[in-house]
């Protein structure tokens, strides 16, 4: 690669000239060090992403609904600990159920609670995973960038998690998505713009 002006006084060079005619510069030694620096260049490899797209592998129904149930003995678990500690059966009215009257019973608001809190902090600082979805090897990521999806996209993802709500969210995923390639089987997954995909 020639130079096509000399660095030192900007008068236009001859092809492949040594010297400029207008100062006397020497510019074979440039010539060398430009000449060195594009080919180093050619060779320096891109960094490649660490998920590709095109190679991403999406979680199946049937893995992602036995991570559920796995979550869901361990919430289950959770909220019937925390029933017996914060809950005593001589206190008349329930707030959660106040229809019912003496011991205290797990109810839709508190088992709501309950779930929403475990799937949207273990998804928001456990790269994406759950305890079950860990065991069956899927992460809940964006769908753009198939990184960590942000705490908005995870609370949006899990706000009908463990409530009755999640039935209607689930057959209207799969309707409106029955042909969807990134396997979002909820209509809530999509507003989140997120995916559960194989971690490898």
């Amino acid at each position: 690669m020639s130079l096509k002006f000399c660095p030192k006084c900007g008068n236009e060079l001859e092809p492949f000239a040594t010297f400029c005619h207008s100062c006397g510069e020497n510019l074979g030694t440039r010539q060398e060090y430009s000449d060195h620096r594009q080919d180093t260049a050619v060779l320096i490899p891109t960094p490649k992403p660490q998920i590709s797209s095109t190679t991403v592998e999406y979680g199946t129904f049937v893995n992602r609904l036995i991570a559920f149930i796995v979550d869901s003995i361990i919430i289950g678990g959770i909220g019937t600990l925390l029933s017996l500690v914060l809950f005593v059966s001589w206190i008349p009215f329930n707030i959660f159920n106040p229809f019912e009257s003496g011991f205290w019973t797990l109810s839709f608001p508190f088992d709501w609670f309950i779930g929403f809190l475990y799937h949207w902090l273990m998804e928001s600082y456990n790269n994406g995973q759950t305890v079950g979805k860990k065991l069956l090897k899927l992460r809940t990521v964006d769908e753009k960038t198939l990184g960590n999806a942000s705490l908005s996209k995870y609370a949006i993802n899990n706000i009908f998690k463990s409530s009755p709500f999640l039935i209607l969210d689930l057959i209207i995923g799969v309707l409106k998505n029955s042909e969807d390639p990134k396997n979002r089987l909820r209509i809530m997954q999509k507003t989140s713009e997120t995916v559960v995909i194989v971690s490898k």
